[in-house]
């Protein structure tokens, strides 16, 4: 057993979030509310581009990325009714408890990587579900013949397994880097 939450409660954690302080997206239209967050990707794909003067300043916008990524994963699983623990289970056939579990259980590396090596790692594995989604929300546009939904389920799913893997290299407290950004977002607002 473990004292880690769950992708569940991560999961309701963010609704309840995105129900009291992001309205404006929280209101908006299925398709649009997953543009946003595809949007949000791309942002931080672009984070990831960039280079940092020092190691203190990698990890910060390391973490820093990896929460909001993982926020906005979050969020757009929620969008599309995915229970993440399942998914994962059906996508890579392992079963963990906890989101700690999960990133030890998905890490295929025996030596984790140091902070440069995870930015450009993760920078890869965003880029290409990323672009996926882009590409699918641009066919949904023109009603172009796509499974738009399958495969921004499989890359919202994708991107999860991505960053749990980059927290376990990072050695970070997922839960903790959640919860201090959820906090700064709702004190930052007025309502």
């Amino acid at each position: 057993m473990t004292d880690s939450p769950d992708l569940l409660d991560l999961q309701k954690r963010q609704q309840e979030h995105d129900e009291g302080h992001h309205r404006d997206v929280y209101t908006l239209p299925y398709p649009d509310r997953m543009n946003h967050y595809v949007l949000h990707f791309s942002k931080y794909v672009g984070r990831l581009s960039r280079d940092y003067a020092d190691e203190e300043t990698r990890m910060e916008q390391l973490e820093k990325t990896l929460a909001d990524s993982f926020i906005v994963a979050l969020a757009a699983a929620n969008t599309l009714n995915l229970d993440l623990q399942a998914q994962l289970e059906e996508m890579f056939g392992i079963e963990a408890e906890g989101v700690a579990e999960w990133a030890e259980q998905l890490d295929p590396a025996d030596d984790p990587m140091d902070s440069e090596e995870v930015q450009d790692w993760l920078f890869q594995r965003m880029a290409a579900p990323a672009g996926s989604m882009s590409n699918a929300m641009e066919s949904l546009d023109h009603m172009e013949p796509m499974n738009t939904r399958e495969l921004l389920e499989e890359e919202t799913v994708e991107i999860v397994s991505d960053l749990l893997i980059a927290a376990e290299n990072l050695d970070v407290d997922l839960e903790a880097l959640l919860d201090d950004r959820w906090t700064k977002i709702e004190e930052e607002s007025i309502l």
